[in-house]
Formats: structure tokens, sequence, C-alpha cells
């Protein structure tokens, strides 16, 4: 059980035992270890000390002191070493004057017998006061906007500074908290440090205050998000048998892609993400490179056996029905091999078919609602290598336009400038961007019935797409605002909402 306990917040409750929680299984001990003691005082001031000394209640043990103890501001190197009930920690260094020093001890202390442990705050000051100064701060995602645990909130001496001078974590609930601080100037980083290096690296989530500020006891959100990369690619996979996958910053042309040295068809399928077609090469290594950079994937004689096969978004609400493939695919089709078989067994002709890389779009002769079936023949369809897709029967669910729903969106203030998403199950399922002169006003038609979210982006550099923060030019993300409170789509209905 982790409990936390902040020594120090008030002088007149020094080292009085704090309990947080209730008692159960018949009398299990839920007390972190408390402490009784220290040299030098808690709060004590005018004092330069090379040891503390802190007394436990109770025999404990240590969990990683290297990572667990830390003092800020960090001008002294600590060793922690224990003898049975107390923690004796050597400082090594010059501490500056009139500074206030909190030593820290993150889930380093546990007692024995049930490994209860807490977070210590212990404070001193080489000068005649405290630093009384506090900051709270609100952590969450800058998309999402949920609350993020584990992120480390950094105050820095300058925007360049790699090591901070105080620096805490925040909680499940995604709040954080600094105390006993000087009135000075800061510059502010928050990031999730994902290789635990405790550096700021470009592929983790991170929010950066590019101005310096100084703490005012009041509560700053931070909002991270993951800075794009534009120069490198990563993430590549296979997809069995012809295809493959992976991370390309649309910066980077493909027109400037090889693979193993040679051009290869390919589809820009997201901002930063491609799909290259692999038909023409054996099994082996196959890399794929640009100017800026190169990755190395394996391709396996068992990858390459994998049989070509579809599947169709569902539910299908017309005009079309959308198929996706493991392979890239000829654009010449047999329209005549393929068609919709209706419950009664009439069948309905395919007129026309759109082959983009591994993504056909059929359009069916006239829109047939309910369950239905997608004969697609022998030699129907083939890969760009000539492998016939084999006979292959599927499933679908059309929808109709009385079992379809619209949501007429109200903006209190004129959209101009910004993008607005429109989101069900965690997927946006359509897209608008308001330009100068934008009306009040926007619907939504041919909505499958359910829960929908609508996502507001303030589109600062109009280009038409969120952006995550840029440290490189020192721009922060582009601000969201989520409405989650949106009456579900009903069939056969036209949902309204004002967006304030």
């Amino acid at each position: 059980m982790v409990q936390r306990i902040l020594l120090g917040s008030s002088l007149l409750l020094l080292f009085a035992c704090a309990q947080v929680g209730t008692l159960s299984g018949g009398g299990r001990d839920v007390k972190a270890p408390q402490i009784i003691s220290s040299t030098p005082n808690m709060g004590a001031l005018n004092t330069n000390p090379t040891l503390i000394r802190l007394q436990f209640d109770e025999y404990i043990e240590l969990k990683n002191p290297i990572e667990t103890f830390r003092l800020e501001p960090a001008d002294a190197k600590i060793t922690v070493v224990l003898a049975k009930k107390t923690v004796l920690v050597t400082l090594k260094g010059d501490l500056n004057p009139n500074t206030t020093y909190s030593l820290y001890i993150d889930g380093g202390v546990k007692d024995i017998s049930e490994g209860n442990d807490s977070v210590y705050q212990f404070v001193f000051a080489t000068g005649s006061t405290l630093d009384s100064t506090k900051q709270v701060y609100r952590i969450g995602d800058a998309y999402s906007k949920k609350s993020m645990t584990g992120v480390t909130i950094g105050l820095y001496a300058s925007d360049t500074s790699a090591k901070p001078r105080y620096l805490t974590k925040s909680n499940a609930e995604g709040w954080a908290s600094l105390a006993y601080l000087p009135v000075d100037s800061f510059y502010v980083k928050a990031f999730l440090d994902l290789n635990r290096n405790g550096l700021i690296d470009v592929n983790e989530p991170q929010d950066l205050r590019f101005k310096a500020s100084i703490p005012s006891n009041d509560s700053i959100p931070l909002l991270l998000s993951k800075p794009r990369e534009l120069n490198r690619m990563h993430s590549f996979k296979v997809l069995p048998p012809r295809m493959l996958t992976g991370h390309l910053p649309e910066e980077i042309a493909m027109s400037d892609v090889r693979v193993n040295g040679q051009r290869a068809p390919l589809i820009r399928v997201g901002r930063d993400s491609i799909a290259i077609s692999i038909s023409q090469f054996e099994p082996g290594a196959v890399v794929v490179s640009t100017p800026l950079d190169s990755v190395s994937v394996l391709y396996t004689e068992k990858e390459k056996a994998t049989p070509l096969k579809f599947q169709v978004t569902q539910p299908c609400v017309g005009p079309s029905i959308m198929l996706s493939g493991n392979a890239f695919f000829d654009s010449l089709i047999d329209l005549n091999s393929m068609y919709l078989l209706r419950a009664d067994s009439s069948k309905v002709p395919i007129t026309s078919a759109l082959v983009d890389g591994n993504r056909i779009q059929l359009v069916p002769k006239s829109w047939a609602p309910g369950k239905l079936k997608l004969i697609i023949g022998p030699n129907a369809i083939q890969g760009l290598n000539g492998t016939k897709v084999p006979a292959t029967t599927l499933d679908l669910v059309c929808l109709g336009e009385d079992e379809l729903g619209s949501l007429m969106v109200t903006f209190k203030n004129n959209p101009s400038g910004k993008l607005l998403l429109l989101e069900k199950d965690g997927k946006t399922v359509a897209t608008s961007y308001y330009l100068p002169g934008a009306k009040n006003q926007d619907s939504f038609e041919r909505l499958v019935p359910g829960e929908y979210h609508v996502v507001l982006i303030d589109d600062l550099n109009g280009n038409g797409v969120w952006d995550a923060i840029r440290p490189e030019t020192k721009e922060a993300a582009e601000p969201v605002q989520r409405y989650t409170k949106i009456p579900k789509v009903r069939a056969n209905w036209e949902v309204e909402v004002s967006l304030e």
C-alpha cells in the first residue's frame, strides 16, 4: 500500500504520525514507516549539513536509493546507507548559501514485514528563512484531455538546461505539486520519461513552457503531446503476403522512397504512414530507404505464401462498399465475376470499381440494405504479380437511409480557422475545416446510430490537421476542445447540438 506523506507541510506537526486508509484483513499492517527524529531537525535554518540522519519507527529496507532518493536543488551528490532503523544520507559538494533544500524519498524506504512505502520530503535551509512558494500542476494528454500518471515535471534554470533544479511526478489522478520553492524564474518542462534516462527525448510525450515564469501558489495545466519525427522512418513490418507498412512523415516525398534500391508501388494511408507493395521482391532482407534514413525488415517464405484476402468496412452505409486487402491489386477487375447476393437469392451487379493500392471501392447498381453476401469469383481480382484472389464470399451488413441518423452542429462563435473531427468509438468518421466566413452551422449525414464525440481544434497554422508540440520552432500543441456530452445519434433522426 502506497501512502503519500509530506513532511514539513506544517512546522507545528513535525514528525507527527500520519496514516491514510483503513485497516482490513484482520489487523494487517498498512502503515508506512514514520520518521521519529532527524539530524538536523526538520525545517532547520542556517545549517549546512554533510550528513542527514533519519530515524524511523521500525526496521526498514531501502529500495533502489540511487533513483528513489534525491536532493533538490541537486547542488550536492548524495549517497545513502542503512543502519537498522536509521537512514544515513551523505552530501558531497558545496551547498549554495541562502537556499532551501529538500531531500525527497519516493518509495525508497519500506517496512520489512509488509513492504509499505511512502513519499517523504525533508526540508532544511542554509539561510535564515525557508522558501514557502508552492506550485500545483494538472497533467493531461493534449489531444484526448485524459489525465496522465507518472509524468516528470521539472523546473529548469534555462530553456536549454538538461537537468532540473526541482523535480516531481504526477500521481494516478494526474496531479503533481512542488513546495518550498524560491521566488525565482524557471522554465517548466513536463515529459513522460519512457526510457528512464531523466532527459527529454524527441519521441517522448512532452509539454514545454517556452517562457520562464515565477511559481505563484496556483494551479497550472500541462498538456503533453508527442512531437512528430520529421526526418526518421520506423516501425516497418511485413503485412503478408506482399505488403510493408510503416511510419514515414509526410514531409518526406514518396518519390524519394526506395525498396532494395528500386522504386516500388506505394500509397499514403495516413499523415505519417505508408503502405508499400513488395510483390516484385523475393524473401530475404528488405531495405526501405530515403535520402535521410533507412530501415530493414525480414521477408520470409512463409509470409510470401500467405493467401490473398479481404476485409470489408462494416457496417456499409452506401453508396459504395470499401474493401481492404493484404496486397496491392491490379486495377483491371472482372466486374462480371462479382455481385451482391440478397437474402432472397436475388443478385445486385457491381457496376464499377476503383483500386488504390490495397483498397478497392465497389459501387453496386443499386443500394440494397440488409444482410448480404459479396461474391467474388476466382478470376475477378488479382495482385500486382498476377496472383489470383481465390473465390471469396464476404458477409455484409448494409444500412438503409431510415437506419441512419444525422447530427446538426451549431457554433456559439464563428468557427473560422477551426478543424472539426467527429469521432465514434475512438475513430474519426468525419472532418470539416472552416474557412473565413464559414457559417455557424454544419451538418453530418448518414451516421451510424450511437455515441459520438466532437473534437474542435484551433488550426493555428492552417494546414488542416492537428499539430502536436514543435520544440524546434517553440510552438505548443494546437488547442483542442473535446465535447463528449453529445446526444446519441438515432436512426432516422436529426440530432442538434450547440457548442459553447
